[in-house]
């Protein structure tokens, strides 16, 4: 459960990263290496944004259940 969590966090913090990123590729070099490392997510990272969004529903909807169940 606190794996979704953690992959929630480390989506949205990716996500942040690389959007920034794609504007400042000219002006700091590891925003110029982290989009080449990154491919196309540099260009649109919104598939990040709802993969992080989708682990976070996720993981309320467990903690949810459980806390009902208890």
């Amino acid at each position: 459960m606190n794996f979704l969590l953690f992959l929630a966090i480390l989506c949205s913090g990716s996500w942040f990263l690389l959007s920034n990123a794609s504007e400042l590729t000219n002006e700091a070099r590891w925003a110029n290496s982290a989009c080449s490392a990154a491919g196309s997510l540099c260009s649109n990272p919104q598939p990040l944004a709802w993969a992080a969004l989708g682990c976070a529903v996720l993981w309320l909807v467990i903690k949810f259940v459980s806390a009902v169940r208890d």
